[in-house]
């Protein structure tokens, strides 16, 4: 991976559960959680393997938690945290941690599943498949010049 950017498995952590939060905390944790995001969706390959699967085990991990009640408990205290941000108004800095989270959540899964040796040819089968059963003729290089030539008058 490089150099500009490290994974910290105690931030890593930060970034699944945040036990204590703060407005300014969850800020830099949004945008840590950006930040590697971004790094997951343009250098996944770059990362070691111990990374990825660290990377992978978070996401997992917050997956199996949303499914049931062992992960409601055991947030609970954080569930709080937040109910109380939301209750003094801090709304923004709340919904940036949500979508920053999501983004990373996205970006991890996608690069799993890229990974994966069937994942070029099943995508290029259900595109095929998707055009197949649309009816519609494709067009041809002219008539899309066309098309996007009218478009855009």
């Amino acid at each position: 991976m490089s150099a500009s950017m490290t994974i910290n498995a105690q931030e890593i952590r930060q970034i699944s559960q945040p036990h204590t939060v703060s407005q300014s905390r969850l800020r830099l944790i949004a945008q840590k959680a950006e930040a590697l995001a971004t790094a997951v969706e343009n250098k996944w390959e770059d990362f070691s393997d111990v990374e990825r699967d660290l990377l992978k085990a978070l996401i997992y991990t917050s997956i199996i938690h949303q499914d049931g009640n062992q992960g409601f408990w055991a947030s609970l205290r954080t569930r709080l945290s937040l109910a109380w941000m939301l209750i003094c108004g801090e709304t923004d800095v709340l919904a940036d941690y949500f979508r920053a989270l999501i983004r990373l959540k996205n970006a991890v899964l996608g690069a799993i599943e890229k990974e994966h040796p069937d994942y070029e040819q099943t995508m290029a089968e259900v595109v095929q498949e998707t055009l197949a059963k649309s009816g519609l003729p494709a067009m041809t290089p002219d008539e899309f010049c066309e098309w996007l030539s009218s478009v855009s008058d």
